[in-house]
């Protein structure tokens, strides 16, 4: 009898055939069957589910891998399918082996099977793509290649959480009192003089900036301390973990009690040994500063700065380090000034300023170039949007990127709160710490006032540049002139430098000497305030028409009176900056005049003085407006730095990255995709596949410390299809136009596009100078954690800062800014899918 005529009847009864009221069961399905058919059916039950005593070998037999498979002391050789198939025959038939099982494995003809290659086909098919699901799924993942490995921690720019005083932690129960005159417990965390941390027995409706009162009920068990009294705090923070409300009070500025902050001075004083004191918040801080100080000398982005005035945005600042620079050498004009600043006239100026209005951030795209003639340099400039509506875009671009100054920036602007500039170290003022940073100067203070606006200028010309094909229109030019900058620049945009020491190649040392400095016509006696075998740092007492470039001689009058046969007159070294006052010079030896006597005899001096001279570690930029600018800065820089530690073994993994307040299209992606939670992002579009080994881990062993980043480009596409969510990703030169090209036809009709430029720099030594004084607090009560970050930070190897760039491809390519628009929304929308 085909058993396919009873297969569902059949389908019912294989659970029940080793069961005890089998029969009754039995009889009451099939009594509608007579007696020769039932018959039949009973036989075949009893045939599927007589126990099998073959041993199942499919080696040779089936594709796939097969593995041994235990049971009752037999060993299979069962491939996935089948153990899939046996696995389910003992949990029909209660454990029993049967020969309905052995006869499934042998004549499955395999629609698993089948099923499975399809998917593997499909998943290879993919692969070829570089694609793969947004799951991280594919059956062709590598140990190497878990999706853990696709997560890292994060840290959050900017963040140095400060405490006036230390928190203590203790746990001691409380009784809480909201303004419905509602009670409830509590238990304390940590506490300080003036606030605490509580854990709430139950979840209740609470939020910031509630009031509460509190009673110390546990205290008052021990201490003399008023079990009645009802002192006021206000909630300043709520939290979820673990199950628990947890709830951050801070007491109120009014309520005032000597004998209670004398008893919680004595209690924290006395016990904080014993309980030790919370240092989270030091923690945090020395992860942020920590990453922050090998990130912020590699950026290649550039900020600037701006205060407003009649509606007109004013460049009053850039934070220039070596690798940023470059975004100025075409603006400097004859006089050598920097006017990048004229790039935002009023009407530029008034549009960004609503679009930051409505969005909160702005974004604009300058095609840019200038004119050398009768000694003076004219500047042009564009924004996309104005050359697409004026209808001068072909001849623009075909005239101003045969210019060696021609430049594509992509300009990203945000408020900025200038009362963020200044950010204390992450310990309490009255705690003696090592390297205690100042509080800038009133000078100081008064030059950030004004800042409101903050830019990050990113360069995107080899993107961007070989997009476009366009031919000149001689009879067109003309009109470009309205794209020309006033010859005058008005108001000046003023550099800050950013240095950090890890960024030396050699060490350097504070001494002082007299010397003789010699520009021209130009002769000044001045100071040697500091030395290295490449360079020097000196000082004049009036300032002196010295400028970054140029070349002066040097006359080493001091050390001359005890080695009177040194040829120390008259040494060439370079102008490597100065400061805004014009008189401190930092220079660099001249190696053209080779070998540099200058060198040669510090070299001597460091060898034969080494005990007198006094190594210098202090940071030109942990003080003054530098700091300052940099603080602003780290609220929220445009990029997301991803940093890689390097093991024992020397294999780079992405260990952590750090999250920007700034929000981008990259960023949304990262935070939306699977895996990805508080603390945790997924660097999956960045990591999938071999891209670490491959791709970025080569580039970054090959490079010196000291060396300008390598940049490349990362194309995303994000797209569904058979029901999934599909990530496919191209790894390219940033100048590799057909890739690029290609890779934007292929999303456009239905696709989200992204473009992230990926700058590989090498890491450096970390700054420990930096963040001294949080390693030195955490040391007295955690001196493991202490050992164990600073120890993290030396594994630190290289940076990668990503950008998106989407914008500035896309409007290369697509008509209109509606169209580049568009792909904003659809990215909003297939995230909102996820």
């Amino acid at each position: 009898m085909p058993n396919s005529y009873f297969d569902q009847l059949i389908d019912q009864l294989k659970p029940v055939v080793y069961d005890s009221d089998f029969d009754a069961i039995f009889q009451a399905l099939t009594k509608d069957l007579d007696g020769p058919t039932r018959f039949k059916l009973k036989m075949e039950l009893n045939r599927l589910a007589a126990p099998c005593r073959r041993t199942v070998d499919l080696r040779n037999q089936v594709d796939d891998e097969c593995f041994p498979y235990e049971h009752q002391g037999r060993r299979h050789q069962l491939d996935s399918v089948a153990i899939e198939i046996f696995e389910k025959g003992l949990d029909t038939y209660k454990g029993v082996f049967t020969q309905d099982t052995f006869e499934q494995i042998l004549d499955a003809d395999n629609q698993l099977r089948r099923a499975q290659e399809e998917e593997r086909a499909y998943a290879q098919s993919l692969a070829s793509q570089n694609a793969e699901p947004v799951s991280g799924q594919s059956p062709f993942r590598t140990e190497s290649n878990e999706p853990y490995s696709y997560l890292v921690e994060t840290f959050n720019f900017g963040r140095y959480p400060y405490r006036s005083e230390e928190r203590m932690n203790f746990t001691i129960d409380v009784l809480l009192t909201d303004d419905a005159e509602q009670e409830f417990k509590g238990i304390t965390a940590d506490i300080s003089i003036t606030g605490m941390r509580v854990r709430l027995d139950e979840s209740r409706d609470i939020t910031e900036q509630d009031k509460v009162e509190l009673s110390f009920i546990g205290l008052a068990k021990e201490f003399t301390v008023d079990p009645e009294m009802r002192i006021p705090y206000i909630v300043v923070g709520v939290q979820h973990i673990g199950g628990k409300q947890y709830i951050n009070l801070s007491r109120e500025s009014e309520f005032r009690s000597d004998e209670l902050d004398s008893f919680f001075q004595r209690f924290i004083n006395g016990y904080k040994k014993r309980y030790r004191v919370n240092i989270d918040n030091t923690y945090d801080s020395v992860i942020s500063k920590g990453h922050e100080q090998f990130f912020l000398p590699r950026t290649r982005q550039l900020p600037v700065y701006f205060s407003e005035a009649n509606k007109r945005l004013i460049a009053d600042y850039v934070l220039t380090t070596d690798n940023n620079r470059f975004i100025l050498d075409t603006w400097l004009n004859e006089l050598n000034q920097i006017s990048f600043g004229s790039i935002f006239n009023v009407r530029r100026s008034q549009q960004i300023l609503e679009q930051i209005e409505t969005q909160g951030t702005a974004q604009i795209i300058v095609l840019s170039f200038s004119i050398t003639a009768r000694g003076k340099i004219y500047h042009y400039s564009a924004t996309a949007d104005e050359l697409k509506r004026s209808g001068l875009w072909d001849t623009y671009i075909a005239f101003g990127r045969q210019k060696a100054s021609w430049r594509v920036l992509q300009i990203d602007i945000r408020r900025s709160d200038s009362e963020r500039a200044w950010q204390p170290q992450a310990v309490p003022e009255h705690i003696k710490v090592p390297f205690r940073i100042n509080p800038p100067s009133a000078e100081v203070k008064q030059a950030v006032k004004p800042l409101k606006y903050l830019a990050a200028v990113s360069d995107v010309t080899s993107s961007v540049s070989g997009l476009t094909t366009v031919e000149l229109n001689k009879a067109e030019l003309p009109s470009i002139k309205a794209f020309a900058h006033p010859p005058a620049v008005p108001l000046r945009t003023k550099e800050a430098r950013l240095e950090f020491v890890n960024l030396r190649k050699e060490r350097r040392f504070n001494y002082r000497s007299r010397c003789r400095v010699k520009a021209g016509k130009f002769v000044r006696d001045a100071m040697v305030i500091d030395l290295s075998i490449s360079g020097l740092q000196v000082q004049m007492d009036n300032p002196a028409n010295i400028n970054a470039g140029d070349t002066i001689y040097i006359s080493m009058t001091g050390f001359l009176k005890t080695y009177k046969k040194a040829k120390l007159n008259e040494l060439p070294y370079i102008v490597a900056s100065t400061d805004r006052a014009g008189t401190t010079l930092r220079l660099k030896a001249d190696t053209t005049a080779e070998p540099h006597q200058g060198s040669d005899f510090i070299r001597f001096l460091i060898r034969e003085q080494r005990d007198v001279l006094k190594l210098q570690v202090e940071n030109t930029s942990v003080n003054g407006l530098p700091l300052c600018l940099r603080n602003l800065y780290c609220e929220a820089p445009a990029a997301i730095p991803i940093f890689f530690n390097r093991s024992k073994q020397k294999q780079l993994s992405a260990r952590r990255a750090g999250m920007p307040q700034w929000t981008s299209g990259w960023l949304r992606m990262l935070q939306k995709l699977p895996g990805s939670r508080d603390a945790i992002i997924n660097l999956q579009p960045l990591l999938r596949g071999n891209a670490v080994a491959d791709t970025l881990e080569p580039k970054l062993k090959s490079m010196e410390r000291d060396a300008f980043p390598e940049s490349l480009l990362l194309l995303i596409r994000l797209y569904r299809q058979n029901g999934e969510y599909i990530v496919q990703t191209k790894w390219c030169e940033t100048d590799a136009t057909d890739d690029i090209d290609g890779f934007i036809d292929q999303c456009l009709p239905s696709s989200v596009f992204r473009a992230i430029t990926v700058n590989l720099s090498r890491a450096g030594k970390p700054d420990i100078q930096f963040i001294q004084a949080e390693l030195a607090y955490m040391s007295h009560y955690a001196a493991y954690k202490a050992e164990d970050l600073e120890e993290e930070l030396w594994k630190i190897f290289g940076v990668a800062e990503t950008i998106d760039i989407t914008s500035s491809l896309l409007n290369f390519v697509l008509p209109d800014t509606a169209s580049v628009n568009e792909q904003e929304q659809r990215l909003t929308a297939w995230l909102e899918k996820l």
